[in-house]
């Protein structure tokens, strides 16, 4: 029987190593297949590379939001207390490096939270009202107010510019449609519903243990994925795959249906990581870090 050596990759401890075994032929297709195996497993093997962080130079930074057609960062300061009027708030605006261009783009905003983006218009909430900014002018142009609402969160906008929005504290989501802004959605399972995703009919909402999928037209709600802990952040990497955020310092990653698996833990250093956002063509993820006062850049590896 011939006798061959066979170069094989091995994943150990999560490193592919060289391997180089002599072996018969008999076992050449039992080799492979194990070898093809350990290599495949990797593709569900998702890491985060930290690739920068900014000076910490915010104010509470609760959230980013890229700006494909600027290629601009919006940055989110609370600059004082999530829940307090005091007209501290601001947006910064900041290059896909990092650096500052703006850091006061916008004032006379109290506590900033969420933001969304359509046709020229930046969304933003702010306690109780979603305020409408015009990107090209950079100023404020309207102010919708939510009334009874307590802690207006998270945005997303769907195909048709319709802006949806979560009140964590009452546990309702409202939306904007032709400057109406009234309840859209209100819920027994809507617990602290905080970090919005509308992904092709439906809005996805992250909620204090799940993640819940709401058809945009029936308004059906299914659990996407459960045991999620409280979300804050929350966006689609791909693959059926969501990545999202519990302001205490974690990053998870998980399938649709599938078990949470942790990236990122900075809670030991006391680093939060808020309302996320990830950009998909460069696998770049941007951590706005809250109480530390920076927004960090990863990149996401498969």
């Amino acid at each position: 029987m011939k006798t061959l050596k066979i170069v094989s990759l091995i994943l150990i401890n999560g490193i592919i190593v060289l391997n180089i075994n002599a072996c018969s032929e008999t076992n050449n297709q039992k080799n492979a297949e194990k070898t093809l195996s350990a290599v495949d497993s990797r593709k569900d093997i998702d890491t985060l590379r930290f690739i920068t962080e900014t000076p910490p130079v915010f104010k509470t930074p609760e959230s980013v939001k890229f700006d494909r057609i600027k290629d601009v960062l919006y940055v989110a300061n609370i600059n004082g207390k999530p829940s307090e009027k005091d007209g501290n708030g601001f947006i910064s605006k900041l290059n896909i490096n990092g650096e500052i261009l703006d850091l006061k783009w916008i004032t006379e905003l109290n506590a900033p939270k969420g933001m969304g983006i359509f046709d020229d218009k930046l969304y933003v909430t702010d306690i109780d009202k979603l305020v409408e900014i015009s990107i090209s002018e950079g100023k404020i142009i309207q102010r919708f107010l939510a009334k009874d609402a307590e802690f207006l969160n998270d945005i997303d906008i769907d195909k048709n510019g319709n802006v949806y929005v979560s009140d964590m504290a009452t546990g309702k989501i409202w939306m904007l449609k032709n400057n109406t802004f009234e309840i859209w959605l209100q819920s027994e399972e809507l617990i602290h519903p905080n970090g919005l995703f509308v992904k092709d009919e439906n809005l996805l909402i992250g909620t204090k243990t799940k993640i819940l999928s709401v058809n945009l037209k029936s308004k059906k709600i299914n659990s996407l994925i459960k045991n999620t802990g409280s979300i804050d952040g929350l966006e689609f990497a791909d693959d059926d795959k969501y990545l999202f955020s519990d302001w205490s310092g974690h990053v998870y990653i998980a399938k649709a249906g599938g078990e949470k698996k942790l990236l990122l833990n900075t809670s030991e250093k006391k680093i939060n990581a808020a309302d996320i956002e990830f950009i998909r063509d460069k696998q770049l993820l941007l951590i706005p870090t809250f109480y530390h006062n920076t927004v960090s850049f990863y990149k996401l590896i498969k």
